[in-house]
């Protein structure tokens, strides 16, 4: 099997929140999306089966994780098990990239 070649240049962001855009390619087993928050910007507290793994291409996010405050800059990431709540909130400094990947256990995620 060959391995799919994505281009993000070429792939259609669509706003997913104020401000937040994403673009997502799925395979059978998981989901990327690459986001792109303007400063300013929030996600509010959610939750999902899926695990997460949130890696920081450009710029600083504020996470709340279970709780807890976790300060995320450009090459850095946080790993999420599924069911764990969380929120993200990009500082108004400037703007922030993630590439966000999740595994598939129930349905593809939604957040």
């Amino acid at each position: 099997m060959d391995p799919q070649k994505v281009d993000w240049s070429e792939q259609e962001f669509t706003e997913v929140r104020p401000g937040i855009f994403g673009a997502t390619v799925h395979t059978p087993q998981l989901t990327a999306t690459l986001y792109r928050y303007a400063a300013g910007t929030s996600w509010e507290e959610h939750q999902h089966p899926q695990d997460q793994i949130t890696t920081v291409l450009e710029g600083v996010i504020d996470f709340v994780v279970d709780g807890r405050q976790v300060r995320l800059e450009a090459g850095q990431l946080a790993t999420l098990p599924g069911g764990t709540p969380h929120s993200a909130t990009v500082p108004e400094s400037g703007d922030v990239v993630t590439l966000n990947v999740f595994t598939h256990r129930e349905a593809p995620p939604n957040a």
